[in-house]
């Protein structure tokens, strides 16, 4: 088991907790919060309480989506971020992840950031129809498309490139996108091209 109640996590969100991996620099450890379990779980209405998985349901889909993608598409161009398996820990069940870093070593910073601290440029476009590509070609399911989302950097696949790190797999109680790829599709495109727009007005003005 690993002990993480004394750790700092290096980055947080709404619903997980991210810690560094602390046999293996290289990973990283995703823990749902103890907040989130409480608000998103134990009061939520029943029918969203109804998963085997009980709160690490997310940690269940997004498995099932990256085998989906690398089934699809291969390891190699996968456009989500390798997800190595799940560990106790000591504040619950950890989701461990390979973890996709900065020339520098550090995490990579999100398209969000990454746009505000370069701006928009014909490398960010070009960057962007790549990954796009990816999804397409894998057939991810990107339930949740969104600039910070997708970080901007490179792992033992390579890169530097764009990586969804989280919000992906399906969501859907109907899992009408796992049934007809040219509707994943279409809902690609469109969750895609609300995330360029963004992107695009989010970015800093040239002076």
């Amino acid at each position: 088991m690993f002990r993480l109640a004394e750790a700092t996590p290096i980055a947080t969100g709404h619903v997980r907790e991210v810690y560094q991996h602390p046999d293996d620099a290289d990973l990283l450890i995703k823990v749902i919060a103890t907040g989130s379990i409480e608000e998103r779980w134990n009061k939520a209405p029943w029918y969203r309480r109804m998963a085997r998985s009980g709160p690490y349901k997310d940690f269940v889909r997004e498995f099932r989506e990256y085998v989906t993608g690398i089934y699809v598409g291969g390891y190699a161009t996968s456009p989500i971020a390798r997800v190595v398996g799940l560990e106790m820990t000591d504040i619950g069940l950890g989701q461990i992840v390979e973890k996709v870093r900065a020339p520098d070593g550090r995490l990579a910073p999100t398209l969000h950031d990454w746009v505000k601290a370069e701006g928009f440029t014909a490398k960010t476009q070009a960057e962007l129809d790549e990954f796009y590509a990816r999804l397409l070609s894998h057939n991810t399911i990107a339930a949740d498309l969104h600039a910070w989302n997708v970080v901007y950097g490179e792992d033992s696949r390579g890169g530097p490139r764009l990586v969804m790190i989280d919000g992906f797999g399906e969501k859907n109680i109907i899992p009408h996108c796992s049934m007809n790829r040219a509707h994943n599709a279409s809902r690609t495109r469109k969750k895609y091209e609300r995330m360029l727009r963004r992107t695009k007005a989010e970015a800093p003005t040239a002076p």
